[in-house]
């Protein structure tokens, strides 16, 4: 999701972002969703976390964003949000308040959230249409084939450029592979 996002221009925005440890995350998640037009969940994300019990992180920001929307002034009211499920008629069985909503499904395979994630986007933040999801998913590859050399390149180990242990790091090495990727060409407006 990280790569798809940064990859059609558009700034990842995380609580992971700000590692200030006496922000409480619920602030740090409301000033996010609140600066924030667009906003993308995978409610996949709810696996057993320690101690055996669900994670319920994603549905909960899903939540937030949905409460702005529905409470918030004229330009919360205009949000938009992508949400992503691994199984397509799983989602009721967890989160049956959510019914009526279309999640898109990926089967936890990353070309997947690739190509809804681009979909969703559709434009970059200029107005151009995206390369298609297939050029991305290329991409991707090659990303994931030079991660541990750009790690080592910025005097990293792959562990500390991890996209969620090393998140700044990780996001750096895939800002500066997406800006020494060639330029597409102009697209439609």
């Amino acid at each position: 999701m990280l790569f798809a996002i940064t990859l059609c221009g558009y700034r990842v925005r995380c609580a992971l972002e700000d590692d200030d440890g006496a922000n409480l995350r619920f602030d740090k998640l409301c000033a996010l969703i609140g600066d924030s037009d667009r906003t993308i969940h995978d409610l996949s994300r709810t696996q057993l976390g320690d101690g055996g019990l669900p994670r319920f992180n994603m549905p909960f920001e899903l939540g937030l964003m949905m409460g702005a929307g529905r409470f918030g002034g004229p330009r919360q009211k205009q949000k938009r949000a992508c949400i992503m499920v691994a199984e397509l008629y799983a989602l009721p069985r967890y989160l049956s308040d959510i019914a009526g909503n279309d999640p898109a499904p990926h089967q936890s395979r990353p070309g997947e959230i690739i190509r809804i994630v681009r979909d969703h986007l559709h434009r970059d933040p200029e107005g151009t249409n995206l390369p298609g999801a297939q050029h991305l998913r290329i991409a991707f590859d090659k990303f994931k084939r030079d991660l541990p050399g750009l790690a080592a390149n910025a005097r990293l180990t792959v562990e500390e450029a991890h996209a969620r242990r090393g998140y700044k790091n990780f996001m750096d090495l895939l800002i500066g592979f997406r800006e020494l990727l060639p330029a597409p060409a102009p697209g439609r407006r």
